[in-house]
């Protein structure tokens, strides 16, 4: 799994590639959010057009990373999600929990109306 990020707008886009299976990678990807929230950014999107594969634990992640940016008032929202990953959402009913945006450009959009 390799990740690259960038600042979009004021918001943190952080890239996913590969496939998304354990701690080794939560940990990084948590320090980063926690980094975003301490800077004052609260806005994240997750851009995951070149996640191969997730399971349970990178969900997890998702929704500690979630949790966290709610409980300051920010959002994350999940952007170009296959299909694969898509369906995996929906089958948990995750897709009710994440704001999911087809494009990153829709996702910037949304998370300019969240100061």
């Amino acid at each position: 799994m390799d990740t690259l990020k960038e600042i979009k707008d004021g918001v943190l886009v952080i890239y996913f590639t590969g496939n998304l299976l354990g701690e080794h990678v939560n940990g990084p990807i948590l320090d980063e959010v926690k980094h975003s929230i301490d800077a004052g950014n609260k806005r994240i999107v997750f851009n995951l057009k070149d996640l191969k594969f997730i399971n349970s634990t990178g969900f997890g992640m998702f929704m500690s990373a979630m949790a966290r940016l709610r409980n300051v008032g920010g959002e994350l929202i999940l952007a170009e999600v296959p299909e694969k990953v898509l369906a995996l959402l929906k089958m948990m009913k995750l897709d009710a929990v994440f704001f999911i945006s087809d494009s990153e450009a829709d996702a910037l959009e949304r998370l300019k109306l969240l100061k």
